[in-house]
């Protein structure tokens, strides 16, 4: 989570003492090798959508085959490298080497 309200000009992004702005990381890219060649991968955040959101989607009540997650399989990275897909521990996103990273706002 970052926090970038003492970073925001209080007339210009109308926030207050003691406002937040809060946002949280999805998304880092990784860069290995030199300069004039190299690979890059991603880590991404991938989210269970929720029922609430499901329902507005396809204006469904029921949708079939959805169950709730539950707290710890709510959210989980997952490490891209061409089309090899694996799903990794938080800590591993967090220690990349990051060239981009990617924000979303949460507050």
């Amino acid at each position: 989570i970052l926090d970038l309200a003492p970073f925001c000009s209080a007339t210009c992004k109308n926030v207050s003492v003691g406002d937040k702005v809060l946002y949280g990381l999805y998304g880092v890219v990784e860069h290995s090798g030199s300069m004039r060649g190299g690979h890059y991968t991603a880590y991404v955040k991938v989210r269970t959508p929720s029922r609430k959101l499901l329902e507005h989607i396809t204006g469904e009540k029921n949708v079939p085959g959805l169950k709730e997650p539950d707290g710890e399989s709510a959210d989980q990275w997952v490490h891209v490298s061409d089309t090899y897909v694996q799903v990794v521990p938080e800590s591993r996103a967090l220690s990349a080497q990051a060239y981009l990273l990617f924000y979303e706002r949460i507050l």
